[in-house]
């Protein structure tokens, strides 16, 4: 890659922040609707069915078998207020459906049109974060996590052979933790082989604008060094609301860990899908000029051919493990610098 190209894994801009984001009474109807509404998985319980589950596909085949999930993950919690233009909470109608949040997200792409796709929370006190870096998964014309598996969704984004077929995507994070023990947002504004940067703590109703599905970042550790375990954890841990503001991780009847409000580092994510002009939106509404995952996995490895790399024709692409695997590590990419205030916590196994 000459200097002159742009890395695919670069946003449009780099995250601008905006200060005091809801209003006071939004503020108390996002928060009342949290307390009210739990108790809130795990965001891992999300995505996998089991604590096995997970470890077996991020602990790889050496990790040590008494590992537990605690040793990869930490007590974050999420919960999904509104998605695909469905609000599950009527009180969200107005902060979901309004202007202020689209507006906002439009102004990232100077798009021309948009449509709310999620909103969601992400709630724990004190804990580790052994993410290296990640982005989001965003969304091609015809392909999506409803059809299309993270791995190939992942592949296609960081490949940068699809932006044909790219549904342009905004987020608006809003940021509440009241520290200044780490508990930061880094952010590769560069692509993943830049320098990173960081939104620094404390912050109150401070919220980015940011293009995350085409930008690597990470949640950072947060909360004093000696209260960031959590060894009980488990895939079916559940945070629940006290009655005296604080907070309880609970597995069935027994409690784990206990925050107290003043603890908890939390985050409102907001994403709009958008859209340059009306036969934008009509392409993507009409479906007329999709892309399916045979033409994608055919382009992929027609790049990796011409890259000089040896490709064996799977029997099924969407399930061969070896072949899986060579994708996935023919395009591998993650961020290698971290700020010194925030260095990369590593897991014990």
């Amino acid at each position: 890659m000459t200097t002159l190209e742009r890395h695919p894994m670069t946003p449009v801009a780099p995250p601008s922040v905006i200060q005091d984001f809801y209003t006071p009474e939004e503020l108390d109807t996002i928060f009342s609707v949290i307390r009210e509404n739990g108790p809130w998985r795990l965001i891992l319980a999300h995505h996998f069915a089991s604590t096995e589950e997970y470890l077996a596909v991020s602990g790889g085949k050496d990790r040590n078998p008494d590992a537990r999930l605690s040793d990869f993950t930490s007590p974050v919690f999420r919960g999904f207020l509104a998605n695909d233009g469905v609000v599950f909470h009527p009180e969200l109608n107005e902060i979901y459906f309004g202007r202020k949040l689209l507006d906002t997200a439009l102004s990232l792409h100077g798009a021309k049109y948009g449509m709310s796709h999620n909103l969601l929370f992400n709630l724990g006190g004190p804990s580790h974060s052994f993410d290296a870096g990640h982005f989001d998964t965003g969304s091609f014309r015809g392909m999506g996590l409803h059809n299309t598996p993270l791995w190939l969704m992942s592949v296609m984004a960081k490949s940068g052979l699809f932006d044909a077929w790219e549904v342009k995507t905004a987020q608006v994070i809003t940021y509440f933790y009241k520290s200044d023990i780490a508990g930061g947002f880094t952010y590769w504004p560069d692509g993943p082989d830049g320098d990173p940067q960081r939104l620094r703590p404390p912050f109150w109703n401070t919220a980015t604008l940011t293009d995350n599905s085409r930008m690597y970042h990470r949640r950072e550790s947060n909360g004093p060094v000696d209260r960031r375990d959590c060894p009980e954890l488990t895939m079916s841990s559940l945070l629940h609301s006290l009655p005296d503001g604080s907070w309880s991780v609970r597995n069935g009847d027994e409690e784990i860990a206990r925050f107290e409000e003043a603890d908890m580092r939390m985050l409102v994510h907001y994403t709009a899908l958008l859209f340059d002009d009306v036969e934008d939106v009509r392409r993507y509404q009409n479906h007329t000029d999709d892309i399916d995952a045979e033409r994608a996995l055919g382009m992929l490895v027609a790049d990796m051919r011409a890259k000089g790399a040896t490709v064996e024709d799977p029997i099924d692409p969407m399930t061969d493990p070896a072949f899986i695997a060579q994708l996935t590590e023919f395009y591998q990419m993650a961020p290698s610098r971290y700020p010194a205030e925030a260095p990369l916590e590593v897991s014990r196994h």
